[in-house]
């Protein structure tokens, strides 16, 4: 019996391998990540977890299988940053197309143009909101240690080249809500299980109201590198020391959060058209006990910033727009935020 496989088995095989023809190395990058690093989250936990491209290959995705469970769409764009961190700036997506490709809809003038919806199709992966802030994506799941076997020898090479990663497991965990007690039919509850701490930064959303953001007190300074900051706190090291930075597009900004709550209920970052950033939220250090368990430590020192709710507002050089934010608050207590500038309002 011959050892070699018989022509026609090979083309067989050969025709469910997924073969990327994407010309633009930083949007094959960018539908590469998310089809291999993501894919259906399934209610049968036995099964092996299979990507977007897996299912595509395989073709077995059963439509009852899905879990319902909700991720923030903002964790999908967490990975794709981490795993570009170190590849040349030109390889990543600006704010602006990362939003076309997750929001886009294919028609005449983009025929061509990958989006998320081919991998992800919204019939079965919508987008909900949650309190009118969070984008959560419905039964997806991250993939840390993803098979590549279904895709093309010239797609892995080709990744592997730009990224100058040997090998695709990552060191990441993605928060992902389950569906028990908070999906119910098409809408989802506002409490969100916060049980698990995700290893990536919490996501940070912005509201564009043209009322929103009034200090609490003192007078609004026009300069944008000088924050006003108010607190119930009394004593320690104050929270809102940042930096603004600039490009030809878009402003950064990181402000410094020491002992702040990270919980989404406690915390806010708001924008206003005209550039002024407010930062809402509750500080935990500096109490006189501290409970860890079954032990009560009496604090011997205080020098931290005292527990109470605080505001940061400052204004960033000139007009944005608020819609197109993007940010994240980092475990190491700062928040990192970009927005697009509104060029149009710049030049009137």
């Amino acid at each position: 019996m011959s050892d070699t496989m018989p022509e026609n088995s090979q083309e067989q095989e050969e025709n469910v391998l997924i073969s990327l023809d994407i010309e633009e190395d930083k949007l094959f990058l960018l539908h590469f990540i998310i089809g291999t690093y993501f894919g259906p989250d399934l209610r049968k936990h036995h099964r092996p977890k299979q990507s977007a491209f897996q299912i595509q290959a395989s073709k077995n995705l059963v439509v009852d299988d899905l879990s319902g469970s909700l991720m923030k769409r903002a964790e999908l764009e967490r990975v794709y940053y981490h795993i570009l961190r170190n590849v040349d700036p030109s390889l990543i997506m600006k704010s602006k197309k990362l939003r076309e490709y997750f929001n886009g809809k294919r028609n005449v003038s983009n025929r061509d143009y990958p989006f998320f919806a081919d991998l992800f199709p919204r019939k079965l992966h919508p987008e909900t909101h949650v309190r009118h802030k969070f984008k959560f994506i419905r039964s997806i799941m991250f993939i840390n240690d993803p098979d590549t076997s279904c895709m093309r020898e010239e797609c892995v090479t080709r990744f592997k080249r730009l990224t100058g990663l040997d090998s695709f497991a990552l060191s990441l965990s993605v928060d992902i809500t389950e569906a028990n007690g908070v999906v119910a039919a098409n809408e989802v509850k506002d409490e969100i299980d916060e049980g698990v701490e995700p290893c990536l930064e919490v996501p940070i959303t912005c509201a564009g109201n043209d009322n929103a953001g009034t200090c609490i007190s003192g007078e609004e300074s026009d300069v944008a590198a000088k924050p006003e900051v108010t607190s119930e706190a009394q004593g320690g090291l104050m929270v809102g020391l940042m930096d603004i930075g600039e490009c030809d597009d878009a402003y950064l900004f990181r402000v410094s959060l020491p002992g702040v709550n990270r919980d989404e209920r406690d915390f806010s970052c708001e924008l206003e058209d005209n550039g002024k950033v407010l930062v809402r939220g509750v500080t935990t250090t500096g109490e006189k006990q501290v409970q860890r368990y079954s032990q009560v430590f009496e604090m011997q020192t205080r020098n931290l910033c005292q527990p109470g709710h605080f505001s940061v507002s400052f204004h960033l050089p000139g007009p944005v727009h608020p819609q197109e934010f993007s940010g994240n608050f980092g475990m190491d207590g700062i928040l990192e935020g970009i927005v697009m500038k509104n060029l149009q309002k710049q030049t009137v």
